[in-house]
């Protein structure tokens, strides 16, 4: 299995998850082969998917924005078959816009069904719902608005949870407010971590896995931007870079 060198908890930036697990930089399920692995990722920021915990399972909508889903399309099949392709699935929720918080390896513990929601253009279709949960369990922060005891919980008192939430949506908007602010959804209990880049690094050799051999020319927050021999300007997390191994000082 494929060890990204992260906590249960961390949250991480759009740019991190790409640098870690070598995937895409878009989408819900994103498909990385270089490191045999699938992101999943619920990002109740959107209003576009409308995931739902029920009694510790994230039952996950599947890809495909408008019409309707089919189980054996892209990373739909590629989720269905996760016990048998060797495939090694992780779980990202995003709960305010542009934080990633990692939730771990998860597996399928339950047959995909099919549901209906509205698509991206408003229209009813059927999606694929998959019943995933992590492994080993954890307490990672949930959105309060989309968790259910069990399935009765759900049958009484979340069936139109989507419509309110939605409603709160298109008054944040028409406030000029975020949609990510704690009045919508709570954020996560973990904070995160505190990182200092120590400045003395600037005008320092490095050893990148990837890119190869530059020097650090500038310090933004927690990011580090190197001068690379070979491709030139990057933009890389200090903390997951020295987590990860991913350079090395020379």
């Amino acid at each position: 299995m494929f060890d990204p060198g992260i906590e249960i908890g961390q949250i991480l930036k759009n740019s991190d998850i790409v640098e870690i697990f070598k995937c895409g930089n878009m989408g819900g399920m994103r498909r990385s082969k270089a490191t045999n692995t699938l992101l999943i990722i619920s990002d109740y920021t959107k209003g576009i998917y409308h995931d739902k915990w029920i009694g510790g399972v994230l039952h996950y909508t599947g890809m495909g924005k408008n019409g309707d889903q089919s189980i054996n399309w892209a990373q739909n099949a590629t989720l269905a078959t996760c016990k048998t392709n060797d495939v090694d699935v992780h779980l990202f929720e995003v709960i305010n816009a542009g934080e990633y918080i990692y939730c771990g390896r998860i597996e399928l513990v339950d047959e995909p069904y099919m549901d209906t929601q509205p698509g991206e253009d408003g229209i009813a279709r059927k999606v694929w719902m998959f019943p995933i949960r992590p492994v080993p369990d954890n307490n990672v922060k949930k959105p309060d608005m989309f968790v259910f005891e069990n399935m009765d919980d759900y049958m009484s008192n979340g069936k139109d949870v989507d419509l309110r939430y939605m409603d709160l949506l298109a008054k944040r908007k028409k406030s000029g407010k975020r949609t990510d602010e704690k009045t919508v959804i709570d954020p996560p209990v973990l904070l995160k971590p505190v990182v200092v880049v120590p400045p003395e690094i600037i005008g320092k050799h490095l050893k990148h896995k990837t890119y190869g051999e530059g020097i650090v020319s500038e310090i933004v927050d927690t990011t580090i931007v190197v001068s690379f021999y070979s491709v030139g300007e990057k933009k890389l997390s200090y903390d997951v870079c020295i987590k990860n191994k991913f350079i090395e000082f020379i």
